[in-house]
């Protein structure tokens, strides 16, 4: 009995070890999960409630596409000169500036990056292509409709010599001696007959970083729709033109402070608020001179600098100095821009809202409806769209029928300077 006792106590020491050691393994194991999961968790937490680069201001593109391929080394060393043989007087020569790909913001080349799906086979003089006609409707195809000789609008060709100041280095806009400006002369004009209520204007922004994108959107675009062109592009002079003679008055983007700079950077010659006012101007002049033939300008980026009153009056200054106009983004809500501009006569006007905040469809077609609305409340709104393609084609669908739906698409800089 005894050797049995014995026998029977030591299989059951012998047993328990096993289930010792599987509880302790569960019990890591367990502690293990819960220690990822916290990390986890944490990690995602950061990622969310973090500030953003923009600092906590509205996202007009969406950047998602990679690096570009690098140019072809001709265009390496900024934009070449126009043929201008049929210009009763050549532009000037562009001041040189890098146009790869690494000199161009994530939002310029997702540009690039979209413009990849456009029909390769655009005919390089487009200029051909595309009728000057005037207050028609377009297609979603491009196909023009309601064309009428009596509402042509066939804007003259540019530079006018008389409203540009050669410097050494450059020309820059100016007023003429007899007192026309350039917002006017370069202006889109506007029929008499144009209803006073319920306009809308559009500025697609982005142009001529993307030759595809920009013949597609010059094709498409009713030419009411005025056209902004960043300053780092190739053959802008070229492009400006081609625009010009679709019916599309054009505006010039100015590079501005954001917050979170140096980290986001909008480009070369960028406008600071750590510069002081002569640095700004001369960075000023230096975009301005980068093309002829521009009504205005209107900010790129700049949530900061259009907040600094300092840093903003010296600009605007300028720009009204030499007859130009100024349009706000509406990017900011905080921008000081419409207001400084208001004291010093210079005109300008501020964006109702930013049409594609992201590059969805149905985002598109909400803030065009919200547009209409606006219209309708204070007789006149202003959207600010990208370039990208499927903004672009968004846009030639959705004018075709405001006529028909009781608005009037007018140019941009018809709402400034009325």
């Amino acid at each position: 009995m005894v050797v049995k006792t014995a026998a029977s106590g030591s299989s059951g020491s012998i047993g328990s070890e096993p289930a010792d050691d599987s509880n302790r393994h569960l019990r890591l194991l367990a502690g293990a999960a819960i220690a990822v999961a916290a990390i986890y968790g944490g990690v995602t937490a950061w990622l969310f409630l973090s500030d953003s680069r923009f600092a906590g201001e509205p996202v007009v593109h969406v950047a998602l596409a990679p690096e570009e391929p690098a140019l072809p080394a001709e265009q390496e060393n900024g934009a070449e000169e126009p043929d201008v043989t049929a210009k009763t007087e050549e532009p000037p020569e562009l001041p040189a500036v890098p146009a790869g790909p690494e000199t161009l913001t994530p939002e310029e080349r997702a540009l690039l990056e979209a413009a990849e799906n456009l029909d390769k086979g655009v005919d390089e003089d487009i200029a051909t292509e595309v009728r000057i006609v005037g207050a028609e409707s377009v297609s979603g195809n491009g196909a023009q409709e309601g064309i009428s000789a009596s509402v042509a609008i066939v804007l003259s060709p540019v530079p006018d010599p008389a409203l540009l100041e050669k410097t050494a280095e450059s020309s820059l806009p100016k007023i003429g001696r007899d007192g026309r400006r350039p917002a006017r002369v370069y202006a889109r004009p506007v029929p008499p007959d144009t209803p006073a209520t319920r306009r809308i204007a559009l500025v697609v922004s982005g142009m001529g970083i993307s030759e595809s994108a920009t013949a597609h959107a010059i094709e498409v675009l009713p030419p009411e729709v005025t056209l902004s062109f960043a300053p780092y592009g190739s053959n802008l002079q070229q492009w400006i033109e081609k625009a010009r003679d679709a019916g599309h008055e054009v505006l010039l983007e100015l590079p501005m402070e954001p917050f979170g700079y140096p980290q986001n950077d909008p480009g070369p010659h960028t406008l600071l608020t750590s510069a002081d006012g002569r640095e700004n101007v001369s960075r000023l002049e230096w975009l301005m001179s980068r093309f002829t033939g521009y009504a205005g300008v209107m900010n790129y980026q700049g949530a900061r600098f259009t907040t600094s009153p300092s840093a903003l009056k010296p600009v605007l200054a300028a720009i009204e100095a030499r007859g130009l106009l100024y349009i706000d983004n509406g990017a900011s809500a905080r921008s000081l821009a419409p207001t400084l501009a208001q004291d010093i006569g210079l005109p300008a006007v501020q964006a109702t809202r930013i049409v594609d905040p992201v590059q969805n469809p149905e985002v598109i077609a909400t803030s065009l409806d919200m547009l209409e609305e606006a219209s309708q409340q204070s007789g006149a709104a202003l959207g600010v769209a990208s370039g990208f393609p499927v903004t672009v084609d968004a846009l030639a669908q959705w004018t075709a029928a405001l006529k028909k739906d009781g608005f009037t698409l007018v140019p941009a800089t018809a709402l400034a300077l009325d």
